[in-house]
C-alpha cells in the first residue's frame, strides 16, 4: 500500500489510456507522456501499461507500507527518499514505512512514479487512467488528496532494471502533418504557422493545450457543425489561436482541424511547460 501523506499537486493515476471509446464521447486519456511511463514502468520490472503516479507539478510526501522497487521518470523533481535523492530512471529498493519526498517539478511538466506491480485501482472500460472532467477511473475519478491509501497491484513482468533515459530537446520542432481543414489555410498563413515562436499558455491542461503568439487566419467558418476529433488535432476558433488537443481532450468538435501533431510527438509536446516555446515542423 501507499499512503499518501501530503498529496503532490495535480497529481492523478494514469497508464496507458482506454482506446476504443471515442466513438462513445469518451477520450482516450492515459498518460501524457506515454514513453515516459513505459521507460519508468520498465524501470521496476512492470509490463509497459502499468499504472503509475502522474505528477504535474510536484511537491507532496508518499509513505510506503510494504517493501518494493520505485522509480522515476519524465519531467525533472527533487525526490527524496529518507536522505537519498533519487535519481530518474533508476530503480530503488524502498522498505515499509519509508517516505518519499517529491519537490516541484523543475524541468518539463509530466512526471511519472512506478511502483513494482503498479497501481491497483479498479479497471473502468479496460483501463486504470483518470478522465477528471468525468470523474471516471483513477483513484476515484480525481486528482490524490492526503490521507488515501493506494494499494500495490500484480502488473510486474520481471525483476527491476536500468534503462536508457527518455531524452526532451526542448528546442525541437514538433513534426505536424496536414489536417482535414488544412487548406484554409493560404501559403501565408501555413508560414505564420511554421516559422512563428508560440509559447504554451497557463490555461492549458490535460485537454488541450493553448499556445500564445501569433494568430492564424483561415477560411472556414468556426460555428460549422460538430465533427469527429483526434488526438494532437490543432484546433483554430475565431481567434486565430491555435489549441492542440490532448489525451483528454474532447472526441468532436467543430473548429477547423488545421493540422495534426504526430503521435510520436505527443509527449515531447505535453513535457512543454506553461510560458515553453512550440515551433512546429511540416512533415510531409
Amino acid at each position: 500500500m501507499i499512503s499518501v501523506v501530503r498529496a503532490p499537486f495535480a497529481t492523478t493515476v494514469q497508464d496507458l489510456g482506454r482506446p476504443g471509446h471515442r466513438h462513445i464521447g469518451v477520450p482516450v486519456s492515459g498518460a501524457m507522456d506515454r514513453d515516459a511511463l513505459v521507460a519508468t514502468n520498465v524501470c521496476v520490472g512492470n509490463v509497459a501499461g502499468a499504472a503509475a503516479l502522474e505528477i504535474a507539478l510536484g511537491g507532496g510526501e508518499l509513505r510506503f507500507d510494504d517493501d518494493t522497487v520505485i522509480a522515476t521518470g519524465g519531467a525533472r523533481f527533487v525526490a527524496m527518499l529518507g536522505e537519498r535523492a533519487l535519481a530518474p530512471w533508476v530503480p530503488f529498493h524502498v522498505r515499509a514505512g519509508d517516505s518519499l519526498r517529491m519537490e516541484r517539478v523543475t524541468d518539463g511538466q509530466f512526471a511519472y512514479l512506478a511502483v513494482h506491480g503498479g497501481i491497483d485501482v479498479p479497471l473502468v472500460l479496460g483501463s486504470r487512467s483518470t478522465l477528471l472532467s468525468a470523474a471516471l477511473g483513477g483513484h476515484e475519478g480525481r486528482l490524490l488528496r492526503a490521507g488515501d491509501v493506494l494499494p500495490i497491484g500484480d502488473d510486474a513482468a520481471g525483476g527491476p532494471g536500468p534503462v536508457p533515459a527518455v531524452e526532451y530537446d526542448a528546442t525541437r520542432p514538433i513534426p505536424i502533418v496536414r489536417g482535414p481543414q488544412g487548406a484554409a489555410l493560404d501559403d501565408a498563413a501555413w508560414r505564420t504557422l511554421l516559422d512563428s515562436d508560440f509559447t504554451v499558455s497557463r490555461a492549458s491542461n490535460r485537454a488541450g493545450y493553448r499556445l500564445d503568439g501569433a494568430t492564424i487566419a483561415h477560411h472556414v467558418a468556426t460555428d460549422r457543425p460538430s465533427e469527429p476529433t483526434c488526438i494532437g488535432a490543432i484546433q483554430l476558433p475565431s481567434d486565430g489561436a491555435p489549441i492542440v488537443l490532448m489525451r483528454d481532450g474532447p472526441t468532436v468538435g467543430g473548429y477547423p482541424k488545421i493540422a495534426v501533431v504526430r503521435e510520436d510527438a505527443l509527449g515531447l509536446l505535453a513535457q512543454r511547460a506553461p510560458d515553453s516555446i512550440v515551433r512546429f515542423v511540416l512533415d510531409e
